[in-house]
């Protein structure tokens, strides 16, 4: 007499390798100096820096970064986007504000948030360098388009004429 297995007597267990699929981030291994980022960072230009303690509370044992740069000229037509990008929130600890007045932005935070501003910065620019992506392939799909629009429409006064 043979015997069947039912789902209830052996219950099958499914097993998958991984939990979540997100996007992969960029994990900061080695400390992060915000000063060099922004110097490395083609899309901007460090103007200035300033950093200062609080000697009247040494017991604080806090120090505060001020970091002034501005767009470089080939980025200086996404200032918009970048300005909106700040515009929606920043990490605690961490403030990236424009003058308008004088065309800068500060970056400003405590060393001990350093790290915060750092991965807010490569944040910002990242989503600015996947939006420069986005254009490219973008403008190259739209005259690949026109292109073939062109071809088809000289076949048909070939095929009419």
């Amino acid at each position: 007499m043979a015997s069947q297995i039912t789902s209830q007597q052996a219950p099958v267990q499914e097993s998958f390798s991984f939990q979540t699929v997100s996007k992969r981030s960029e994990i900061l291994s080695n400390p992060v100096n915000v000063v060099d980022m922004i110097m490395a960072c083609e899309m901007v230009e460090l103007t200035g820096q300033g950093s200062f303690n609080f000697p009247n509370y040494p017991e604080a044992n806090k120090n505060f970064q001020v970091l002034y740069f501005k767009l470089t000229s080939d980025f200086e037509n996404l200032k918009g986007l970048f300005n909106g990008l700040i515009s929606i929130g920043q990490p605690q600890g961490v403030i990236l504000e424009f003058q308008k007045e004088l065309n800068t932005y500060t970056l400003k935070f405590y060393s001990s948030n350093e790290i915060a501003a750092a991965g807010y910065f490569s944040k910002i620019t990242k989503v600015i360098s996947e939006e420069i992506r986005f254009k490219k392939i973008l403008k190259k799909i739209i005259e690949n388009q026109k292109a073939f629009e062109a071809e088809g429409q000289l076949l048909r006064n070939e095929i009419f004429a």
